[in-house]
């Protein structure tokens, strides 16, 4: 019988990524979701996907769906909580879901592999005053599973995601300027040789999934695996953004002020990212050291991947 997969938040674009590619690689996938009903769920199950629901707050309700898992990927949303408890409320609250999806994986006999999406630590990274909530909570729980969770540890590999590219059709996308005859801005609370980890989400992260789990040897015993195909400046993404559109934009630095008085606690915490990168200068890996498992390593071809325009251009009429 095929081995069984368990994605938490498989409706969404990182746990859909992974549930699709899984089906496709002969897996049997188990996908989490609130409503088993919507259309997301149901799109899965016409695939092949076993839909059931669970709570992260809920120890009982993670064992049932855990069941018979051979490997699971944790995923939480600190974003779903940021406007309701602030950025530490929310980072508290992440942390202590991981730590119960943690706890229930290494109760899990039949678990080969856990996958958990984790960000490196902006503390780390940059020192104290640059610590960003929805980096450092994760961070924070991934340090302590291998503190208090060692054989868990060893069956675990930390899944750092990259920007997505589809924020630049989201959220963070330029913004048209009336009365510019088709100009855009794209207001950025960080410099334009600020360089960016950016990668397409529905494709690559269901790809580098693939290949860790292909590949246990190397990407297990809490390895450190960053889902990306391109570092580059904020402004030669904006490049490539009017590239790809045919549409003119500038980019213009704001401040942390500005960017929190127009998106509220959101801007705040984008801020806090932004800052936290200039400081560490891009170098994400450098306080993980060896633990750090690259693409090449990991034998992942370049052309099963989508690279940053590839995917604009896939996604053109988005944009």
């Amino acid at each position: 019988m095929a081995k069984l997969i368990v994605v938490c938040g498989s409706t969404g674009q990182v746990g859909g990524s992974i549930a699709r590619r899984m089906l496709k690689e002969g897996w049997r996938v188990r996908g989490i979701t609130r409503n088993v009903n919507g259309d997301a769920a149901k799109a899965l199950s016409e695939q092949g996907a076993e839909m059931t629901t669970a709570d992260y707050d809920d120890e009982a309700s993670l064992t049932k769906a855990f069941e018979g898992a051979h490997a699971i990927f944790g995923l939480t949303q600190f974003w779903e909580y940021l406007m309701t408890l602030g950025q530490h409320g929310a980072g508290q609250k992440e942390y202590e879901q991981i730590l119960t999806i943690a706890r229930v994986a290494s109760q899990t006999e039949t678990l080969e592999h856990f996958i958990l999406h984790t960000l490196a630590s902006g503390e780390k990274l940059a020192g104290p005053e640059f610590a960003c909530p929805h980096w450092d909570y994760k961070d924070k729980a991934a340090d302590e599973i291998k503190k208090s969770m060692p054989k868990l540890a060893a069956k675990t590999t930390f899944l750092w995601i990259g920007w997505f590219t589809s924020n630049l059709w989201g959220l963070i996308r330029p913004m048209e300027v009336p009365g510019t005859y088709g100009g855009h801005i794209w207001l950025v609370p960080g410099k334009p040789s600020l360089l960016m980890y950016i990668t397409d989400i529905e494709n690559n992260v269901g790809i580098f999934v693939k290949y860790i789990l292909a590949k246990p040897d190397i990407s297990r015993g809490a390895k450190y695996v960053s889902v990306h195909t391109d570092i580059v400046p904020y402004g030669d993404a904006l490049k490539t953004w009017c590239e790809v559109t045919g549409k003119r934009a500038e980019f213009i630095e704001i401040s942390d002020a500005a960017s929190e008085g127009l998106m509220g606690v959101f801007g705040k915490e984008l801020a806090s990212q932004f800052r936290m990168n200039e400081v560490a200068e891009g170098d994400w890996g450098k306080p993980y050291g060896k633990d750090v498992v690259t693409s090449a390593e990991l034998g992942i071809p370049a052309s099963e991947l989508l690279n940053m325009k590839q995917s604009l251009e896939a996604n053109k009429e988005k944009l």
